[in-house]
């Protein structure tokens, strides 16, 4: 995993400025430049249906763009790297597009970005902008939640102890690799985790009466699971980490994010889909219940564009 540009899309927000502090962390760990891109999608509703409207758009459009590059150069920190800071200016209103976009047209290898924006909880991010780019970037992800309300300082960002939750599927292979190179970076202790989940499934009795049964997984499995987890560990390559490796029975989001807290996880390093393929698109379910109420930032490790066509 190389990380040579890395992405901060910004609305301004607190939220926002916490998730500066790991963008700016992991450019200074890998030598990454810093990539700071704010997108305008919201003007003045007073010039539509007016007849100077395209004057006063324009005007607005320039105040905007000064304002923004003016906050953007604030932003940037004082470190030995390199900073572009680049405004966007789109009158579709689709930020997550403007920033596809922008990944796509300067080789972006990470985006980081906080959950929610400058319009609070009642207008989360995650449910539009930051969850069509985990869905969609053709890089990782890291999605990072606003610092809780009682801390008044900036905490420094450090990862300790990373986890890296897994179904020995090849897209989870490739997250172990990205939970390595990490885990390296950081110096920090990475945990494995298998879920043995159990599954809900629709059952029928001879009178034709629909129920609801529990499949438990094969106890084989389950009693083999921790070795296989050193086992991957081995194979998967990257670099050589000081690894633990845990195996629960249960459900995969609720969990992942028990472990992260009592734990005290700093990073969760997981693919955006699993074993079951394009059909049940992992993300639809445990990834983004995860990355909705996980404790720490998640690190989501996007599938081969390729790969999804071939499973469609």
């Amino acid at each position: 995993m190389t990380l040579d540009n890395i992405l901060l899309p910004t609305d301004f927000s607190a939220c926002a400025d916490h998730a500066l502090t790991h963008a700016v962390e992991a450019a200074d760990r890998f030598g990454a430049r810093l990539h700071l891109l704010h997108v305008v999608n919201e003007l003045d509703p007073d010039w539509y249906g007016i007849t100077d409207a395209q004057d006063r758009a324009v005007k607005l459009r320039e105040q905007i763009r000064a304002e923004a590059e003016e906050r953007l150069q604030k932003l940037a920190p004082e470190k030995d790297h390199d900073f572009d800071t680049t405004v966007s200016l789109q009158l579709s209103f689709d930020v997550a597009d403007s920033i596809h976009e922008y990944v796509e047209e300067r080789n972006i290898d990470l985006v980081v970005m906080g959950t929610h924006g400058r319009k609070g909880l009642d207008r989360l991010m995650l449910g539009n902008v930051a969850n069509k780019i985990v869905r969609h970037a053709p890089c990782p992800v890291m999605t990072v939640r606003e610092e809780v309300p009682w801390t008044d300082e900036e905490e420094e960002v450090t990862y300790q102890d990373i986890l890296a939750p897994t179904d020995f599927s090849d897209h989870s292979k490739d997250a172990l690799q990205a939970a390595k190179t990490f885990a390296s970076a950081y110096q920090a202790r990475l945990h494995l985790l298998f879920v043995a989940e159990q599954r809900t499934v629709p059952t029928f009795s001879d009178t034709g009466i629909p129920g609801v049964g529990v499949v438990e997984m094969d106890p084989e499995i389950v009693k083999n699971a921790e070795r296989a987890l050193e086992q991957l560990d081995k194979n998967v390559g990257g670099p050589e980490v000081e690894s633990a490796y845990h195996v629960r029975e249960g459900n995969v989001s609720r969990d992942v994010v028990d472990f992260s807290e009592t734990r005290g996880v700093d990073l969760i390093v997981m693919a955006t889909r699993g074993l079951t393929g394009v059909s049940r698109f992992l993300l639809g379910s445990n990834t983004e219940r995860i990355v909705r109420v996980a404790p720490c930032p998640v690190l989501t490790i996007p599938t081969d564009p390729d790969e999804e066509q071939q499973d469609a």
